[in-house]
């Protein structure tokens, strides 16, 4: 068997392999659309010349509005044809160069000459392939996995209210959470595994001693050889934060060298200076992942800060309510309204909705929502 025909097996048997995984959440009229729709996709592949391409993926459930993003570079584009990138350039200059705006829930493509998935539904399951093949929800998408000529990186941009989940080639899992973004190559390098994140993101890294995998931020570094752990780094002047459920990691910046973290250890990263690390319960910085927002003496105002990200709705507090402590968890696939009284039923707040903004009062105080 040819080098290419061992290729195009191994692609379809990852394929098939999927299917497998999730025959149980299709029925068989929709795998065999499926299958018919790739038979299609192939005849026109054979033909098409290497241009740029916009897939929709739609869902019968969609949600109105929101949508998440999937960006990587096509076939043949050029880096330097991009002004202020380089031909050859790391992950982080790559991802602080394409910053992608968000408006209304909505991601701006601010790339040039990129393709786009756009997924208009509460959540997006991305699963990296070998040869750079790319499957979002279940269908392929095409990349330029091992140009040696051009760094292609992926870019996944989650909005407020909605989650997404990429399964890498190697076997690492991740979770992003809302309002975050993930930049990572089509392929690992042969020496390392590489990706940048912003946002909040969970990782369950695959064990490899022979090719660490590091995870980049504008203001520090996580490195790993196998290990469970969460990211949250949101920026915007709020201190960045990694809590380690299992195995080790090593955390880095450029002034405050290298802090090694065990499990069930916090440390806070704020500018230039990383903390010492800290004992913690991991689970309320973890449950976000199972849809869970577990809190232990919060303020209601860290409470709603949480919730206007897994949301995307703005919270508007009077000042005697943003102190108030409380103790509890949510379950964040309900409805707000579900939320919104569950908070209420343990907390002496009220709270009324005016136009896009919800405000909330403290039980028996004037005010009300303009």
């Amino acid at each position: 068997m040819t080098p290419r025909n061992t290729n195009i097996s191994r692609l379809l048997y990852g394929v098939v392999d999927i299917f497998r995984k999730r025959e149980k959440e299709f029925s068989i009229s929709e795998i065999d659309r499926a299958w018919d729709d790739c038979e299609q996709r192939i005849k026109r592949a054979a033909s098409r010349n290497a241009m740029r391409r916009r897939i929709s993926i739609w869902s019968g459930a969609a949600a109105a509005a929101a949508a998440v993003i999937l960006v990587f570079w096509p076939d043949g584009a050029d880096l330097a044809d991009t002004p202020g990138l380089t031909t050859i350039q790391d992950i982080t200059t790559y991802a602080l160069n394409t910053e992608v705006a968000t408006t209304s829930g909505h991601i701006i493509n601010i790339v040039p000459g990129c393709d786009t998935t756009m997924v208009e539904q509460n959540r997006a399951n991305i699963n990296c392939l070998a040869n750079g093949m790319v499957m979002v929800n279940g269908r392929p998408v095409s990349g330029d996995a091992g140009n040696p000529s051009a760094d292609r990186y992926c870019q996944l941009a989650v909005p407020k209210g909605r989650r997404a989940e990429i399964e890498f080639a190697d076997g690492t899992h991740l979770w992003a959470n809302s309002d975050s973004r993930v930049v990572y190559p089509l392929e690992f390098s042969q020496d390392k595994r590489e990706i940048y994140v912003s946002g909040e993101v969970y990782l369950d890294v695959a064990p490899d001693k022979n090719h660490p995998f590091i995870v980049r931020n504008t203001d520090f570094n996580v490195t790993v050889l196998g290990t469970s752990f969460n990211i949250m780094a949101y920026g915007n002047g709020a201190p960045s934060q990694v809590v380690l459920v299992s195995g080790k990691v090593d955390v880095d910046n450029s002034s405050n060298g290298t802090v090694t973290m065990s499990p069930g250890q916090l440390v806070d990263i704020t500018g230039s200076a990383i903390s010492s690390p800290r004992n913690v319960d991991v689970t309320p910085y973890v449950s976000w992942k199972d849809y869970m927002l577990v809190y232990s003496d919060k303020s209601l105002a860290d409470v709603f800060s949480r919730l206007n990200i897994c949301y995307g709705r703005e919270f508007v507090l009077s000042s005697d309510v943003a102190d108030i402590k409380v103790t509890g968890k949510l379950y964040l696939k309900d409805d707000i309204e579900d939320v919104l009284h569950a908070i209420a039923f343990s907390a002496p707040v009220r709270y009324e909705e005016s136009g896009d903004s919800i405000y909330v009062f403290r039980t028996g105080c004037a005010g009300t929502a303009p």
